[in-house]
């Protein structure tokens, strides 16, 4: 590791056109040189977000197949005079106007709807259109036989009789090309030319997704540049220099490029969840582009190579670990069952890697080519210190107090996060003034529902649906559904069957039923039915659809209602096997498996960054308590969304296993510093003040970036992203004052060894071996109880112990000469000469004055410890001290012994 700096340090150059040509790579890879486009794919369809092999998915694809699309152009206009010649009329023709448009496969509406009417002994079937060009008085007829009639009750025109609606089902048109076509547009100008109207309203599945996607672009295109404004403002003022931002803004936009670039390679689309990847990056960034600033222009070294090799030194093991819990925090959602949540995590656990080895390579490479160099001021230097003293003494002060209120807050944690609900609403994440919403609900008022869902039943038997034994089934489910309160109709191919019997009996009331035999209902449906009842039964009469149109768009009413609906389902008897399916029902269930996964991404999020922490920190202990201070803001945040009654949605669920990830840097970071600052002062007051100090105002740039960053998700029109960026934003804020409060509390009686620690100390050649104390340990066992203890280094001539004092440090010299000697009537008389391994101090451990003067022959390096230290080895590492006491004992055994011996 030391190598690798010392090289990044001296070839900035060789560093830079690599990233460079990488840049240049993914470049291309993302926009398209030729055609002038970028490559990345926008997809906001929520049926893709499912598992491809789920059963749900299937029988979506099923239902799709042998029915055809349900997911229509829903299109409202207002007008006056309904059910007149005229108004038939302009229906007509704007019915055929939205026919022609390319693209559209068939548009229907009151003109052209079917309306069987029985002559003699034939069934004419002719629309309301062609029958009112006819004859000019059937047109006053018209309400009472659309009031008789269940499919187009409520669906052809509103109650009221002013609002005339309109179903264009589109063909071969992509969901691209009508958003990019702006078909919504062009719908509602048609409408406006040919009706003279003006209140148009439109939805339908084509209109929602293009217009989630628009938001989404909308979204991109404000909040990146708002966090690339942000990013310019905070390096500015961290540098304070123009050439420092425009590094740390390059390294940030390259990371962004490479995972944009990955992107396309591994073919992520840019969908509701992957949406917040980009914004993220960039905030994420920042963090640790500002983290190495800030440390970068406070070295007091006047050398940029030396600035480089200081900083890579002493941040980088901190970035490494920090870039590291931040990538566990998102892979933690890796085993989420949807693809569009792994989608996520793995990009987004790409670009924080991209991220951080751009901050320790590129960042500081371009620094390193600085012209000029010179020391500034860091911004704010003084009031932080200042900030960090006072800090300090409330911490150690009130430790307890702090602990005792941190640890209080979990139950009431607990007890709010109990009453969180999951769940969406799909239409109203759209600001209230959004057309696509404002249309949607004006649709779903006037015709008691705008989402369509579907029951898909199967028989895989021929022409088991003419059985009135089976039909008897299905009429009695549509009754049971039609009882729902969040059901505005339910259409089948019983509705059907009944109408055509009863127009064959010259429109007898008494004839809307179901004939008793199946030959005579296969007859019907074979010589009787029109186009329409293609949607609603197969040709070989084995599977049919339900069309059920829906007055709800809360995902957690959706859900009450597929519970009930699923329950009834079972109810049915063989052959009949039916599933519930349709764009909102893939939707909850979407919603559903995302948060249901929430408490075991946040427990592998947590297991993982303690294992990671365990290692770097060589001790589970030590890790536990770097993950405290992070778990209670998590737990926060879930007492903050019971008590505010924000659901657990596709976004925010993924709030709390990304800041726990991202949060935990800062506890790392203050643990690292107080470990190296309490081994140098032997303090652990001291190291406190010290620590906070250090870290307070490179962490509190950090943050700032960090919520500032997510708060610019307040700018998006979909407000699962605003809660997303504030709820993120709240919860980071909260992060920080516990790891400047209950953090240092907790770490102020904690002696902590990390890896980078062990593989840095330097105790000579097996040092297990060649110092007795430390016989029987391994060489990481040996290194572990040195870091426990404390390094001292002496100058020659330089005294460790003076005769007579009271003190109960012992020594273990791990290299260089000493000399024990005591002054006998002015004369100095040497007892020994101590070298490598040699322990000194020892009887002073149990209490006895010093019985000599031991000082240094040459340069020297001494193991200091106490009881104190012992203590706290065998608490942490009860094995390693076990065998430092038998040593110990068995050196002053061996003391003893040769005492006698010299006696005898």
């Amino acid at each position: 590791m030391q190598r690798l700096t010392r090289w990044i340090a001296a070839h900035p150059l060789y560093c830079m056109a690599v990233v460079a040509l990488l840049s240049l790579l993914a470049f291309v890879t993302v926009y398209d040189l030729h055609d002038g486009r970028l490559r990345l794919k926008i997809d906001p369809t929520i049926e893709r977000l499912l598992p491809e092999k789920g059963e749900d998915r299937a029988v979506f694809e099923r239902a799709r197949e042998t029915f055809g699309d349900s997911d229509a152009v829903l299109v409202a206009v207002a007008m006056d005079g309904v059910f007149t010649p005229e108004g038939i009329a302009r229906i007509d023709e704007l019915t055929r106007r939205f026919g022609e448009l390319p693209g559209v496969r068939q548009a229907s509406s009151l003109a052209n709807a079917p309306n069987p009417l029985a002559k003699g002994d034939m069934l004419e079937i002719s629309t309301f259109g062609a029958q009112a060009s006819e004859d000019p008085e059937r047109v006053k007829a018209f309400p009472a036989e659309i009031a008789a009639n269940p499919i187009y009750r409520d669906a052809l025109v509103s109650k009221d009789g002013r609002t005339v609606a309109f179903s264009i089902s589109l063909g071969d048109l992509s969901e691209e090309d009508f958003r990019k076509q702006d078909y919504t547009g062009k719908i509602r100008q048609l409408a406006r030319e040919v009706s003279g109207a003006e209140q148009i309203w439109i939805t339908g599945g084509p209109v929602i997704k293009a217009a989630t996607v628009d938001a989404l672009l909308d979204t991109l295109a404000f909040t990146l540049p708002a966090v690339l404004v942000l990013i310019v403002l905070m390096l500015l003022l961290v540098s304070r220099s123009v050439y420092g931002m425009l590094a740390g803004a390059a390294t940030v936009l390259i990371s962004l490029l490479w995972t944009m670039a990955s992107a396309v390679l591994l073919d992520i689309p840019i969908n509701l969840v992957t949406a917040i990847v980009p914004p993220l990056l960039l905030t994420l960034g920042l963090s640790y582009a500002v983290h190495l600033q800030a440390d970068y222009y406070a070295v007091k070294e006047q050398s940029a190579e030396a600035r480089v090799l200081h900083v890579l030194s002493k941040v980088g093991p901190g970035l490494v670990l920090s870039g590291a819990t931040t990538v566990a925090g998102f892979l933690a959602l890796m085993p989420q069952a949807l693809p569009a949540i792994q989608q996520f995590a793995g990009l987004s656990a790409l670009g924080v890697t991209f991220g951080m080895l751009l901050t320790l390579v590129f960042l500081p490479s371009a620094l390193r080519l600085q012209r000029q160099n010179t020391v500034r001021r860091p911004l704010g230097e003084r009031f932080f210190l200042m900030q960090a003293r006072r800090l300090a003494v409330f911490d150690l002060r009130w430790r307890n107090w702090i602990i005792g209120i941190a640890l209080l807050t979990v139950p009431i944690d607990l007890y709010f996060a109990s009453r969180i609900h999951v769940g969406t609403e799909y239409i109203k994440s759209f600001h209230e003034d959004a057309e696509a919403r404002r249309d949607f609900e004006q649709i779903n008022q006037a015709f008691n529902g705008a989402s369509i869902v579907s029951i898909l039943i199967e028989t895989h038997v021929n022409d088991a649906l003419t059985d009135p034994e089976l039909i008897a089934q299905v009429e009695s489910l549509q009754h049971w559904l039609r009882r729902q309160p969040e059901v505005g109709s339910v259409v089948s191919y019983v509705d059907h069957l009944k109408l055509i019997n009863q127009s064959l009996n010259e429109g007898d009331p008494a004839h809307y039923a179901v004939p008793r035999e199946a030959a005579a209902v296969k007859q019907l449906l074979v010589f009787g039915g029109s186009s329409e009842i293609k949607r609603a039964i197969d040709s070989r009469f084995r599977s049919a659809l339900l069309t059920v149109r829906i007055n709800v768009d809360s995902s957690a009413q959706i859900q009450d209602l597929i519970q009930r609906v699923e329950e009834r389902l079972h109810e049915l008897k063989p052959p009949l096997n039916a599933s519930l399916t349709g764009s909102p029902v893939l939707a909850t269930r979407a919603v559903n498996a995302i948060t249901s996964g929430q408490i075991s991404s946040l427990a592998l999020a947590s297991f993982a960054i303690w294992v990671m922490l365990s290692f770097m920190f060589t001790s589970p202990r030590a890790a536990l308590l770097a993950m405290l201070p992070n778990l209670l803001p998590v737990l926060l945040y879930f007492g903050i969304l019971g008590i505010s009654g924000i659901s657990l949605n596709p976004t925010t669920s993924m709030i709390a296993s990304i800041v726990l990830g991202i949060a935990v840097d800062d506890t790392i970071h203050f643990l690292a510093r107080f470990n190296a600052d309490a081994r140098a002062k032997g303090n652990e007051t001291a190291a406190v003040k010290s620590a906070l100090a250090s870290i307070l105002r490179p962490v509190t740039f950090t943050v700032l970036s960090l919520c500032i960053g997510f708060l610019v998700f307040t700018g998006s029109e979909l407000k699962n992203q605003v809660q997303f960026g504030v709820l993120a934003s709240f919860t980071l804020f909260v992060a920080w004052f516990a790891d400047i409060l209950l953090t240092p509390a907790l770490g102020s009686k904690l002696r902590i060894v990390t890896l980078w620690d062990l593989l840095r100390l330097d105790l000579g050649q097996s040092p297990q071996h060649t110092i007795p104390l430390l016989s029987g340990l391994s060489l990481r066992q040996a290194r572990v109880f040195a870091l426990m203890s404390k390094m001292e280094k002496m100058h020659e001539g330089g005294r460790l112990i003076r005769h007579g004092d009271l003190s109960r440090d012992i020594y273990v010299v791990v290299d260089g000469t000493l000399e024990a000697w005591i002054d006998r009537g002015g004369e100095r008389k040497t007892l020994a000469t101590l070298g490598r391994g040699a322990v000194i101090g020892e009887a002073g451990y149990f209490g006895q004055r010093r019985t000599a003067n031991v000082d240094a022959v040459t340069p020297a390096r001494v193991l200091r410890f106490d009881s104190q230290d012992l203590e706290r080895l065998r608490l942490r590492y009860p094995r390693i001290a076990a065998i430092i006491f038998r040593n110990l004992n068995r050196v002053q055994a061996e003391r003893i012994a040769r005492t006698t011996a010299m006696l005898q």
